[in-house]
């Protein structure tokens, strides 16, 4: 018997790699915001900086149980398209709206008492105002943060992540932009720091929702 490994084809590998980097580009892209906000907070002083970094560490400690959740869409939505079962995809698509807006309400009562967990766990005292600041700043932005997933998740399923790829590479322009504006107070904004990090972020949560769906809107409107 043989038992040698099989290895894919060059034209297996193209193919992989051709679906995979835009899952990998939205990733990267997630993240970046992120990074961003790092390395603009750090010239407003040390202090908004490990808030902003603490902020966000609560931030994905506690959405990242939502994004798990909202993966169970992927599978059952392409059960349905592989099957082209419209009832099925309907379902799926329906109820992950549902979920969407009831992961976004309790995840955003979990970031309420920020401040206090952030005290119980020890953390600097001139740090943690800041961060708590930030987190509560970024309630605003839960919905549309989960709706991006949700949508996300719907359109893997369909085979196209091209809409998700430009919304979040508009989020990543806007985010810095905003972040210029809100951070330093350019243009005559008030400068707020942490907090305007955690404000353009939210606002561009919003935008790199609404720009998936109305790009995915042809493809998801009949569910």
């Amino acid at each position: 018997m043989n038992l040698a490994p099989l290895r894919p084809t060059k034209s297996e590998l193209t193919e992989m790699a051709r679906l995979a980097a835009p899952i990998v580009l939205v990733n990267v892209g997630m993240q970046g915001m992120g990074l961003v906000d790092a390395i603009m907070l750090g010239r407003v002083s040390s202090a908004d900086l490990a808030a902003g970094g603490l902020g966000n560490f609560y931030f994905f400690g506690i959405a990242i149980i939502g994004i798990g959740i909202l993966m169970a869409l992927d599978p059952v939505i392409a059960q349905g398209v592989g099957a082209k079962d419209d009832v099925q995809i309907a379902r799926g698509v329906q109820r992950g709206i549902l979920m969407t807006a009831i992961i976004a309400v309790v995840v955003s009562l979990l970031f309420l008492p920020a401040r206090s967990v952030l005290a119980l766990l020890r953390q600097p005292e001139d740090v943690v105002p800041l961060a708590a600041a930030y987190v509560l700043w970024s309630i605003p932005g839960m919905l549309p943060f989960f709706a991006f997933n949700m949508l996300r998740q719907v359109l893997q399923a369909f085979h196209r992540v091209g809409p998700v790829v430009v919304g979040v590479l508009v989020a990543n322009v806007l985010n810095a932009g905003l972040n210029w504006l809100l951070i330093y107070g350019n243009l005559g904004f008030e400068a707020r720091g942490v907090i305007g990090s955690s404000i353009a972020t939210s606002i561009s949560r919003w935008v790199m929702a609404l720009v998936v769906l109305a790009f995915a809107w042809t493809s998801i409107r009949p569910y």
